[in-house]
């Protein structure tokens, strides 16, 4: 009999799983199971092991947790631009940004060449900024960190008539 024309290869990929799924369980003799099916002890081994394969693949934490999920190109304008999330979503400190180049991503960077980075980018906003024409606006619709900004300075101001 040829391979092409056996009954392990006509079945169907969910009756393999069944018959490893069988075989793993170790309810029936293998040889039992065998003959039942119509297949070979050695064609149950091989569903057992590719059966194995894939739960210890599915259970193995440490293969998970190493897959590289992307390739990040880290250049010059990117770090820029890092540095300026830090600063402006996470409220990094200068320190900070130099500690996390340094230990994530083994670059040294001055807090100096910071502290002009963030200099550079406040003077583009500014420029973007007074460019734009605001006489049309009547109401301004403030976010929370402005309410609070504005509320910190009448404090300031009401601590300091206090104090006068």
């Amino acid at each position: 009999m040829n391979s092409s024309s056996s009954v392990a290869s006509r079945l169907h990929p969910y009756h393999r799983q069944d018959l490893a799924l069988k075989v793993l369980s170790k309810k029936e003799k293998l040889t039992h199971l065998a003959h039942q099916e119509g297949v070979s002890r050695k064609f149950l081994y091989q569903q057992r092991d590719i059966a194995q394969l894939a739960l210890n693949k599915a259970f193995d934490k440490s293969e998970q947790d190493s897959e590289v999920l992307y390739y990040l190109p880290v250049t010059q304008k990117w770090i820029f631009q890092l540095i300026l999330a830090l600063i402006l979503i996470c409220h990094c400190s200068y320190r900070g940004i130099v500690e996390l180049l340094r230990d994530l991503f083994d670059y040294s960077l001055s807090i100096g060449t910071i502290h002009n980075r963030v200099i550079e980018a406040v003077q583009k906003a500014r420029k973007i900024n007074q460019a734009q024409d605001l006489s049309s606006i009547e109401v301004a619709l403030l976010d929370e960190l402005s309410c609070f900004e504005e509320v910190n300075q009448q404090s300031i101001v009401v601590m300091k008539q206090n104090h006068l």
